[in-house]
């Protein structure tokens, strides 16, 4: 299954060989809807109530076909998640965590790309931190299956070592280091980004 970036510059194939390989979970949390404005990306990214879909599975099953030069990895605070993108069209890709060599990546889906059951990847099995969803209709009104998530993640991780996956990390160069240069975004810049119904005093419209 191909994944690429707007332009087409960066293009990712993701190996998906049994249903165990990886958990669509939907996340309304602040960063991830403040995330998707900064790439002016939130009607492309974000389904009714503000959700981003995302496909969690470990790193080995990407393969990067082309554009890695491209990558950048944002960060919204200096502690934040990672938050790959392609700046040659600010497209977010994947989001890991800040200790990249951790068997964990979070493949981004954009609306479009869920047509055709989101590259066979099935339905989303979580949705979590609602409570900070838009009271958009069909929005959702509670979480589900966070800890199920959860333990699936931790559950493949432990795989990913075991078996020695875990060493197969296109996200890391030869020197351990991530293969994409690391930006935090200003507070400034992070606060403008910060959806309406998310800001400090704001009613949950």
């Amino acid at each position: 299954m191909k994944k690429t970036c707007r332009c087409g510059a960066v293009e990712v194939t993701l190996a998906v060989p049994a249903p165990g390989a990886g958990t669509r979970v939907t996340c309304y949390c602040k960063d991830c809807q403040t995330a998707a404005a900064l790439f002016g990306e939130s009607d492309a990214l974000l389904s009714p109530g503000g959700g981003s879909e995302i496909w969690q599975t470990t790193p080995d099953r990407l393969t990067l076909e082309s554009g890695r030069e491209h990558l950048e990895i944002l960060r919204l605070s200096p502690k934040g998640l990672y938050r790959w993108h392609a700046r040659c069209c600010d497209t977010p890709i994947f989001n890991t965590m800040s200790r990249v060599h951790l068997p964990f990546v979070g493949v981004v889906l954009r609306q479009a790309e869920l047509e055709g059951a989101a590259f066979g990847l099935g339905p989303s099995r979580c949705r979590a931190f609602t409570k900070h969803a838009r009271r958009d209709p069909g929005a959702p009104k509670a979480d589900r299956g966070f800890a199920s998530a959860g333990l699936q993640v931790l559950r493949r991780m432990a795989g990913a070592w075991i078996s020695g996956r875990a060493r197969t990390n296109p996200l890391l160069g030869g020197d351990g280091a991530p293969i994409a240069p690391v930006k935090v975004i200003p507070l400034e810049q992070r606060q403008a980004a910060v959806p309406s119904h998310l800001r400090q005093g704001a009613g949950t419209s």
